[in-house]
C-alpha cells in the first residue's frame, strides 16, 4: 500500500498536469493580447505584432497542453507504480519551462515595466519540488523484512539462521 506522502506526491503531480493543460488551453485560445502582455507592448506596435503574438501563443499553448497530458499519463502510469526515475524526469520537465518563464518574466518586467511576475512560476516550481519529495518516499520496512532480504541475498532461508 502506498504511503500517505506518495499519494500526496501523485496528487500534486496531477494538479500540475491539469494546470499545464488549463494554461495551454487558455494560451491556445486567445484572440487578442492578454492584459499583462499588452502592458509590455507599446500601443503603437500592438496591431503590427498581433499575428506573431497569436502564433507564439498557439505554440506555447499546444506545447503546454501536450506537456500536461503526457505528465498525467506519467503520473498515473510509471510514477504510480513506483518509478522514481519517472518522478525525476517529470519534475525536470516541469522545471524547464517554469524556470524559463520566470526568467523571461523578470527580463520583460525590467525592460518594459510590465506587471509580470516570477512568483507564479516560483510557486509552481515549489509545488513541483514538493511533489517530487512526496512521490519518492518509500514506506519504512519492518526490521524483520530487511533481515529476511539480507538472508535471502546470502542464499539462506530465515529458518537456517540458528543451525
Amino acid at each position: 500500500m502506498p504511503s500517505f506522502l506518495r499519494v500526496v506526491g501523485l496528487a500534486l503531480f496531477a494538479v500540475l498536469g491539469v494546470f499545464f493543460v488549463a494554461f495551454g488551453t487558455l494560451y491556445a485560445s486567445v484572440n487578442d493580447m492578454l492584459w499583462f502582455h499588452a502592458a509590455a507592448t507599446p500601443e503603437a506596435s500592438r496591431a503590427a505584432v498581433l499575428p506573431l503574438y497569436l502564433a507564439l501563443m498557439d505554440l506555447i499553448g499546444s506545447a503546454s497542453i501536450g506537456l500536461g497530458l503526457l505528465s498525467l499519463y506519467v503520473v498515473f502510469g510509471p510514477i504510480r507504480r513506483g518509478s522514481f526515475a519517472a518522478a525525476w524526469a517529470l519534475s525536470l520537465s516541469f522545471a524547464a519551462p517554469l524556470v524559463g518563464a520566470g526568467l523571461v518574466a523578470e527580463r520583460l518586467a525590467a525592460v518594459t515595466g510590465a506587471p509580470t511576475s516570477w512568483h507564479i512560476m516560483g510557486a509552481l516550481l515549489a509545488l513541483t519540488a514538493a511533489a517530487l519529495f512526496c512521490a519518492t518516499r518509500r514506506p519504512a520496512r519492518p526490521a524483520h523484512l530487511a533481515e529476511n532480504r539480507a538472508m535471502e541475498a546470502r542464499g539462506l532461508r530465515v529458518g537456517d539462521r540458528g543451525h
